[in-house]
């Protein structure tokens, strides 16, 4: 008897997708860092990732670039959050490059790699307005370029940027075109060329598509948008090669009762300390799924694959669907699928009360 909830991977589609990326990014000379930091490093997905052409595997945590080594030994690794400084000595060990903002940690990892007889390189991040990591002063990043030139135990292999993961500022012309601007000015100050002008993640394959990215950029860090089309709804695009179904989660419905929909009494916060604002939607056919925040996060991001289910909310444990305007009759011990956004498939990667099953 099959277990639930469960999350289903098709590798095949992962696969496919990874080498549409790959082939839409080459047109233009762009190489891929495929990240798997969304699906937490599930082994399967990297090895879907390497066969599809991802030759840099990404993450931001050292664990999972740590699986990738001991798996893969020949496939190059990067290191996307900035390190720890208690992290440095792993980080040489499982990462063959790493995103840099810091240049006290700089120092501490040249020390290291000199000790070791080996050499790091490294990506030197820029703040161009998300607010998130990287160096905002441009003499700053000027003089930190040249302090990695010149250390023994590291390689300037170039300067990078992030936009909208945390301050949802959109990749563009202007900031992508300052990015290279930064990189140019560098390159004069140290007399060679970089090898990689690293121009974000997913949210930059909108411009690449609309054919805005500045043609110095070439370099991204893709991950969701390779396991996933979630960005198609917040994005003014659409990549029809790709597939959205690779990640399915599929959960039994637990209860199924007529209630209604405008909670009755004095209303506080949920669970989770936030106050929700309800739609009085009358009597309806709700359901109860057993599966929840602790393993899928927002399940309001949820896609169901039963067009005329509506997602209501839920709780830790639980999520609430109306099954109203079904013309499936569901019934308790019947299954739903969804699809899934990015947040949610970060849960329920990481869950280990949700089944995984490969196709």
């Amino acid at each position: 008897m099959s277990q639930y909830p469960k999350l289903v991977i098709d590798l095949k589609k992962l696969k496919q997708n990874a080498r549409t990326i790959v082939k839409l990014c080459k047109k233009q000379n762009i190489k891929v860092a495929g990240v798997i930091k969304g699906a937490n490093g599930l082994l399967p997905v990297v090895n879907a990732y390497c066969d599809g052409g991802i030759k840099t595997i990404s993450s931001s945590r050292l664990e999972q670039l740590k699986k990738v080594r001991e798996m893969w030994p020949s496939a190059e690794t990067l290191m996307l959050r900035i390190p720890m400084r208690s992290e440095v000595d792993n980080l040489v060990k499982y990462a063959d490059i790493s995103l840099q903002s810091e240049r006290e940690t700089l120092t501490k990892i040249d020390k290291i790699c000199v000790e070791k007889n080996c050499q790091h390189r490294v990506i030197l991040m820029v703040d161009l307005g998300d607010l998130r990591e990287g160096f905002f002063n441009e003499e700053e990043l000027y003089n930190a370029a040249l302090q990695v030139e010149k250390a023994s135990g590291l390689f300037l292999e170039g300067i990078g940027t992030n936009l909208g993961c945390y301050g949802s500022i959109q990749p563009d012309e202007t900031n992508l075109g300052q990015l290279c601007r930064f990189a140019e000015q560098i390159e004069k100050n140290i007399g060679r060329k970089l090898d990689v002008i690293s121009g974000g993640a997913t949210t930059s394959l909108q411009l690449l598509l609309k054919g805005g990215m500045p043609s110095k950029i070439n370099h991204l860090r893709i991950g969701d948008g390779i396991l996933l089309r979630d960005m198609e709804y917040y994005f003014d695009f659409a990549l029809d090669e790709m597939n959205g179904d690779t990640f399915k989660i599929y959960a039994e419905i637990i209860e199924k009762k007529k209630k209604p929909t405008y909670p009755i009494g004095t209303i506080g916060v949920d669970a989770f300390g936030n106050r929700p604002e309800y739609v009085d939607e009358g009597i309806r056919v709700r359901a109860l799924l057993g599966v929840g925040r602790q393993d899928i996060g927002d399940m309001t991001k949820l896609h169901p694959c039963d067009k005329r289910i509506k997602v209501f909310g839920g709780s830790s444990d639980h999520t609430i669907i109306d099954l109203t305007k079904c013309s499936n009759d569901y019934q308790v011990g019947d299954v739903v699928s969804f699809e899934m956004e990015y947040e949610n498939l970060l849960y329920a990667t990481e869950s280990p009360y949700i089944k995984k099953e490969y196709k």
